[in-house]
């Protein structure tokens, strides 16, 4: 056997070229039932007001024990609305892309893979996210004034793609000892399934708000799957809240990093059909969203300084901890440029940067203060078609 020195040494160089030994390609699901109709669903206990509803055809990876993994199906938490309007918010988490990141040396570098794993069901729902974030969206008291009525659809994340693949992946170890790993990185194919159904059974007219909206993984999220979203709804109004996940412009973000992003996830499947450049530039789809849809209102919320997308978008490393996260300055430059020559110079388009290293900022807008007006005022203002 190696010694663990090797090993920690030949894991490195698997990360650091991005290596992903892949099986399979775009997946294939089975149809599931038909349009969903409102007030679908069963309560899910623990979250007054959801309810879930199960789908065949959406797959979360799962890790039973460490450096073992498997699949299951997930679904949607809804909370029926008394308006029109329709929220689609994208759950955040980390991300993965080759053996060490995925979790396949668990036993040896960490307990866990950099991105999270499923089941993910209703009983998850109550616990990991309406009991954890009290002052966010999943309570209706707390979603802003316009729209405030709205239907809530709380799209799962557990396939450690930010949302934007379809692809099932299988990572070889790079030395002996470790057996191969297999992800689904499907969270693009799950919310084409969950729009299959939703689609033909809410229906948004000409007044009604579509506003899709996610938290880090889920911020990207947002951006790589609104025009299939949008294509769902084509006469509503439109609005994109892309919380800490910026696309920063070319170079900003490491191309061995976009690589494999697009090498183990198929990120193609949502970009590719509306941004074909993206692959060398993120911010393209962003620029693509701006022009594409000029009447529909697109924000951009950051930390200046956040520590968890600083290291998302960090250089590779030979050594642990693997990646070395990006200078604090740079990333706020960086972020800065992002929105001064990507967002400001486009009419519907604005950013709201707020200082610090946190991550992100809708768990708890009411926490968020600066700039003036604060967080909650600021998203109020873009979600009433405020002017401003």
């Amino acid at each position: 056997m190696p010694t663990r020195t090797k090993l920690l040494r030949a894991l490195a160089l698997s990360l650091a070229a991005a290596l992903a030994g892949a099986c399979g390609g775009s997946s294939s699901s089975p149809s599931g039932p038909g349009a969903i109709s409102p007030g679908e669903g069963t309560d899910i206990a623990g979250a007054p007001g959801w309810k879930w509803i199960p789908f065949d055809d959406a797959f979360c990876t799962d890790m039973p024990s460490p450096g073992v993994f498997s699949s299951s199906t997930t679904g949607l938490a809804v909370s029926w609305g008394t308006g029109k309007d329709l929220v689609i918010f994208l759950q955040g988490g980390g991300a993965c892309w080759d053996f060490v990141t995925c979790g396949g040396a668990a036993s040896l570098v960490s307990g866990t893979p950099t991105a999270a794993t499923g089941p993910f069901g209703p009983a998850q729902f109550a616990s990991d996210i309406f009991a954890k974030y009290p002052n966010a969206w999943v309570r209706r008291e707390k979603m802003p004034a316009p729209i405030a009525t709205a239907t809530l659809v709380f799209v799962p994340y557990c396939t450690g793609d930010v949302h934007s693949g379809d692809k099932t992946t299988t990572y070889q170890s790079p030395v002996p000892g470790f057996p191969s790993i297999t992800w689904r990185h499907v969270g693009h194919a799950n919310l084409v399934a969950f729009l299959r159904r939703l689609g033909p059974g809410l229906k948004l007219g000409a007044g009604d708000k579509l506003v899709v909206a996610g938290s880090s993984a889920g911020g990207f999220g947002s951006l790589a799957n609104y025009p299939t979203v949008r294509a769902q709804w084509p006469d509503a109004k439109g609005y994109l809240v892309d919380d800490s996940g910026p696309p920063l412009v070319g170079s900003a973000i490491p191309a061995s990093s976009r690589s494999a992003w697009y090498a183990s996830w198929n990120m193609g499947a949502s970009l590719g059909p509306f941004c074909p450049d993206c692959q060398s530039d993120l911010s393209k789809g962003l620029s693509a969203i701006l022009s594409t849809y000029p009447r529909d209102r697109v924000a951009l919320l950051s930390h200046t300084q956040d520590a968890v997308i600083r290291n998302f978008f960090g250089t590779p490393i030979l050594t642990p901890p693997f990646l070395v996260p990006k200078d604090p300055i740079t990333f706020e430059t960086e972020l800065r440029a992002l929105g001064n020559t990507v967002i400001g110079p486009a009419p519907n388009g604005r950013y709201f940067f707020t200082l610090g290293t946190g991550h992100p900022t809708l768990e708890d807008p009411s926490a968020i203060g600066t700039p003036a007006p604060g967080l909650p005022a600021w998203i109020e203002q873009m979600l009433s078609d405020a002017p401003g």
